[in-house]
């Protein structure tokens, strides 16, 4: 399953307001011992999913820059874009991305070539 970014902030959302009950159910005093520790363990597990929600959010915030980086690249002159700098733009794609580039590449030529040979 893949989320949007305004999924997973939907779901932190309500994993905190979750938390924020879980937390004051441990200060009811007619709570038994047993249920107080479910509880408890209960709250650990959400906060860890909540942080791991809010870490894959931030990666997705970087992959997003990455990308819109690499697209500002793509976009300026490329005649004042080093052959490192370009290399490495493209190295940071997913493999698949790169096939991509690679096969549009080469359509792109072949267009020109066939155009120049009339």
């Amino acid at each position: 399953m893949q989320l949007s970014f305004k999924d997973i902030q939907f779901i932190i959302e309500a994993l905190e307001n979750l938390i924020k009950l879980y937390e004051s159910r441990l200060n009811d005093e007619s709570i038994d011992d047993d249920d107080l520790s479910d509880i408890g363990n209960d709250c650990m597990f959400l906060e860890t999913l909540r942080v791991d929600l809010e870490n894959h959010l931030q990666q997705l915030l970087s992959q997003n820059q990455n990308n819109q980086n690499n697209q500002n690249i793509v976009k300026a002159d490329l005649s004042d874009v080093s052959t490192q700098d370009l290399k490495q733009s493209v190295v940071q794609l997913p493999i698949s991305q790169r096939l991509v580039l690679v096969d549009a590449i080469t359509e792109s030529i072949r267009q020109e070539l066939s155009l120049s040979q009339r």
